[in-house]
């Protein structure tokens, strides 16, 4: 998500250290964002996300809920992707992250946006010399965003130890299509669902639900990718995706060229995922106990 107050047809409160007639927030107003991490095991990490708001304004928003900040984190080469509202009342957020579903870097934009539609906006904050005196946005809607930090890119700082997922190499797009397909002409293994499907995929929270769907994606997509590997002829394997793969099936997993090819590459894809056919099926048992 990379923004710019060039994004936006009204004034949107972000970081600035210097005074210029082009800022649309007067001098000393500003919204930025600190961030730490500390590695919990071998591939957990937490975020220490804090942002620092100066607008009298949008704290007033925030503190009686006309507006919520909100933590959007994202990894490109990958399908993460998350939004998390900051506890009521705290400028601190502390995030969890599985580095196992990221790859080294992800990106944090930190925005402050409407809770719910607002007729007539207006910011004692607003640049009198940009805009005019009594200057009002019309129509701000729930979800408009009224400050931002800009997109920073965060590395998280992993043991050398820790092992790399193979989800990190996929990555899950919606297409116009009716029938899932699978492409492997890029860095990362593009899985494209039809529109309907990805809408449902993107808002899924439960981890249960997510880790059937995965299943459920990451299986074909991976017999592809290991029926590819096998082919001599295979012209893919200067990307990223097909030398982290052969490497983790070579040396990890202990296969030979002809061993693997007188493996089933559905047996190779449930190894690449340490073997998830269990865990999924027994999802199931947990949702009937309720």
């Amino acid at each position: 998500m990379k923004l710019s107050n060039n994004s936006f047809p009204y004034p949107v409160l972000s970081a600035s250290d210097s005074l210029s007639f082009e800022n649309e927030f007067v001098f000393g107003d500003s919204f930025s964002v600190d961030v730490s991490q500390e590695q919990v095991g071998q591939s957990d990490f937490e975020l220490v996300i804090q942002y620092k708001l100066k607008n009298d304004d949008l704290q007033k928003m925030i503190n009686d809920g006309t507006a919520l900040v909100l933590a959007h984190l994202e990894s490109s080469l990958t399908s993460y992707r998350k939004a998390i509202s900051f506890p009521e009342n705290k400028d601190t957020l502390r995030l969890s992250v599985d580095a196992e579903s990221v790859t080294k870097n992800i990106e944090l934009t930190v925005l402050v946006v409407a809770r719910i539609d607002i007729p007539e906006y207006t910011n004692s904050g607003f640049n009198s010399e940009l805009f005019g005196e009594d200057y009002v946005v019309k129509k701000i809607m729930r979800g408009d965003i009224l400050a931002f930090e800009p997109t920073v890119e965060i590395e998280l700082q992993m043991e050398d130890s820790a092992p790399k997922s193979v989800q990190t190499f996929i990555k899950v797009s919606k297409s116009k299509n009716t029938s899932m397909n699978v492409n492997l002409d890029d860095e990362s293994i593009l899985i494209e669902i039809p529109e309907a499907a990805y809408k449902i995929y993107a808002q899924m929270q439960n981890a249960k639900e997510v880790k059937i769907a995965n299943f459920s994606l990451l299986i074909p997509a991976l017999m592809i990718a290991v029926d590819d590997i096998k082919d001599e002829g295979s012209t893919n394997d200067d990307y990223l995706w097909y030398k982290e793969l052969s490497m983790y099936i070579f040396e990890s997993l202990t296969y030979s060229v002809s061993t693997l090819e007188n493996t089933s590459s559905l047996v190779v894809a449930q190894q690449l995922l340490n073997n998830p056919i269990i865990p999924a099926f027994e999802v199931f048992n947990e949702v009937d106990e309720r």
